[in-house]
């Protein structure tokens, strides 16, 4: 016999609904963010929504713009959205979220939809290379920001 859970759906973090998941894979660039989340999809079929994909042309070129950076955040925000709204059991956001403010549209989200959400920080412990040409001293500015909750 099944143990019963005296909490409604409402009430109970653990609900049905909330075993649907959104995984936020974060790290400076060159972690491998981007690798492991390809790896999860292949594995899974989950989509993944980026910061980054917004930057790329038609042949995979990167051609980043800091002008339209805001414009990226919010099409990244918005393809989740829409996938957490079509009850998409398992997605995938890859970006740097170096400042908690990164993150919050996406817990706000998770929690509006019903879906569990885990926060995975990446670390570059295999050697990985930034291909998107940031210069070394923004990537030791984004390390120092960068804050992990434990």
């Amino acid at each position: 016999m099944e143990p019963k859970n005296s909490q409604g759906p409402e009430t109970n973090p653990i609900s049905i609904d909330s075993q649907k998941t959104l995984l936020a894979l974060r790290g400076i660039p060159g972690s491998g963010k981007t690798t492991l989340a390809k790896t999860i999809s292949l594995s899974n079929g989950a989509p993944v929504f980026s910061i980054d994909s917004y930057f790329e042309n038609e042949s995979g070129d990167y051609i980043f713009d800091y002008k339209k950076n805001h414009l990226a955040y919010r099409e990244c925000e918005s393809k989740t959205k829409q996938a957490l709204e079509e009850g998409v059991p398992f997605v995938i956001v890859d970006n740097t979220f170096t400042l908690d403010w990164e993150l919050e549209p996406y817990e706000r989200l998770a929690k509006e939809f019903g879906y569990l959400f885990f926060v995975v920080t990446v670390e570059n412990r295999h050697g990985g290379k930034n291909v998107h040409q940031i210069p070394e001293e923004q990537i030791e500015k984004m390390k120092a920001k960068y804050k992990v909750v434990l």
